[in-house]
């Protein structure tokens, strides 16, 4: 048997039993997901700062963002807003982001550090 055929086979079986575990299903929306929060974080930085904050930090503005967003435009009372797809949830994750980014630009002047 060829080595390449093995792998393959040996690749092969392995991407079947995540597809009938499920498992690759939740891989990818995890990717995606991730995928998300970092585009979300990378909007955020450059329209504040004029760049990113690298993808680490990137994806955990992003999910902040999202979190914050998310109580930002249902405390205002446009809670639609989160429900429409794509779209929706990336403009309430940029808002909140931002909203993150600012608050804590803040309080880096007030405790001197810029």
């Amino acid at each position: 048997m060829n080595f390449k055929v093995g792998i393959g086979i040996i690749i092969a079986v392995i991407i079947g039993a995540l597809l009938l575990s499920g498992l690759l299903g939740k891989l990818i929306g995890l990717a995606i997901s991730l995928a998300i929060w970092g585009f979300v974080g990378y909007l955020a930085g450059n329209l504040v700062r004029g760049e990113g904050y690298g993808l680490l930090g990137n994806i955990a503005l992003g999910i902040l963002g999202g979190f914050v967003g998310s109580l930002l435009v249902t405390l205002m009372g446009f809670a639609g807003l989160v429900k429409v797809p794509f779209v929706g949830g990336i403009l309430v994750g940029v808002l909140g982001a931002v909203v993150v980014v600012l608050v804590s630009k803040f309080f880096a002047k007030e405790a001197g550090a810029e």
